[in-house]
C-alpha cells in the first residue's frame, strides 16, 4: 500500500520549517509522496494576510525542486470556507490505494478535536504529530482511539508570523525561507517589503 503524507496550512508565507517538517515526516514514515494543501479561507485562522494566489505561487516556488512533493489546489480554488474533512474525502477518492498520513504540529494535536467532523477525519488518516518546542505532545484522552503517531519535527521556533514580522521590519530572512520565495515576496511587495 502506498504511503502518502498530507501537510495542510495557510503558508503565509511558506518557510523552511514547513519544508523540513515534510522531509522529517517523509523519512520517519517512509512516505512516497507529501501533498501540500494550501488553505483557501481557513475556518480556524481569522487573518490571512496574503491572497491565495500569492500563497500558492510561493508554495510552487518552494517545492519546485522537491520531486516527492505535490500541491493539492482543491482548497484554494473553493469559494467559502474549506474544511479538512472535505479535503480528506477528496484525497481518499484520488488515492484509493494509499494509506494517508495527516501531518500536523504538536500545537494542533488537541485543536483537531474542534475541527468540522473531526471523527470522520480521524477515521480516514493516521495523524502524525510533529514535536515542537514549547508544546506538549501528550495525546488528549479524546484521541486515545485514534491512529496517532509522533515524530521529531524541526526543533526551532520558526513560524510564518515571525517571518512576516521580520519582513515588515526590513530584516533579512535568508536561511529562513527559500531564496526564490524571498525574491517573490520582494518583487510583489508582500509583508511590507
Amino acid at each position: 500500500m502506498r504511503r502518502i503524507g498530507i501537510l495542510g496550512g495557510v503558508f503565509d508565507p511558506v518557510h523552511f520549517g514547513h519544508l523540513s517538517m515534510a522531509e522529517l515526516a517523509r523519512s520517519n514514515f517512509q512516505l512516497e509522496q507529501v501533498i501540500f494543501v494550501p488553505a483557501g479561507i481557513p475556518p480556524h485562522k481569522q487573518a490571512v494576510r496574503t491572497s491565495s494566489q500569492h500563497r500558492l505561487n510561493m508554495l510552487k516556488l518552494a517545492l519546485s525542486e522537491l520531486s516527492y512533493c505535490t500541491i493539492w489546489e482543491g482548497e484554494v480554488n473553493k469559494s467559502g470556507c474549506a474544511y479538512t474533512v472535505d479535503t480528506i474525502s477528496d484525497l481518499t477518492g484520488a488515492y484509493p490505494d494509499a494509506k494517508l498520513y495527516f501531518i500536523i504540529g504538536a500545537d494542533n494535536l488537541a485543536e483537531i478535536l474542534t475541527w468540522h467532523y473531526s471523527n470522520e477525519i480521524l477515521s480516514k488518516v493516521t495523524l502524525c504529530a510533529a514535536k515542537r518546542p514549547g508544546y506538549d505532545i501528550t495525546r488528549p484522552d479524546a484521541l486515545q482511539d485514534a491512529d496517532v503517531e509522533t515524530f521529531d519535527g524541526p526543533q526551532w521556533g520558526l513560524s510564518s508570523t515571525i517571518l512576516r514580522k521580520y519582513l515588515k521590519n526590513g530584516l533579512s530572512c535568508k536561511y529562513l525561507a527559500p531564496d526564490t520565495v524571498l525574491a517573490y515576496i520582494r518583487e510583489n511587495e508582500l509583508y511590507g517589503e
